[in-house]
């Protein structure tokens, strides 16, 4: 289990558990929800295609305390949204959108019978204005299954 099928499988996992729900885009349209591994992708013109709303599944760090020891991968989500309402509350979708994440993986902490999470959950909003776009993170640490030592045997 490494740190990069983790990621596939979030990035996966949080695709299925938004693709009913949509949000607006900087066009006005109601779009899915976006999820990119790592990065958000280059963009090479100004009129392409703009990325939100989005969550980016970023592998922070890892730890292996020892060989028989699980792996250790922290994580780090970054949303981001687009809302132009006058209103200016477009945290509160931000952070819905964090707490869906963190119940689903308290409800099923296990991912694909590989990964399990670890406590605790951690969350932050931005709170610099940068009205229409909002953007918040959350912070998990997962473990993977260690992997055994294989021991040969010479007759």
């Amino acid at each position: 289990m490494t740190a990069r099928e983790l990621r596939a499988d979030l990035v996966e996992d949080i695709r299925e558990a938004f693709k009913e729900r949509r949000y607006k885009d900087p066009t006005g349209e109601f779009v899915q929800l976006n999820v990119f591994p790592q990065r958000l992708p280059k963009r090479e013109h100004g009129n392409d295609e703009d990325p939100f709303p989005y969550v980016i599944v970023r592998l922070d760090s890892g730890d292996i305390a020892s060989q028989t020891d699980p792996h250790k991968i922290d994580v780090i989500l970054v949303v981001g949204l687009f809302d132009d309402d006058l209103e200016n509350q477009g945290d509160e979708r931000v952070l819905e959108i964090l707490e869906e994440i963190q119940s689903r993986y308290e409800a099923q902490p296990v991912l694909n019978g590989k990964f399990r999470r670890e406590d605790p959950f951690s969350w932050a909003l931005q709170d610099e204005e940068s009205y229409p776009y909002f953007y918040g993170a959350a912070h998990m640490t997962w473990s993977a299954y260690a992997t055994r030592r294989k021991v040969s045997v010479y007759v």
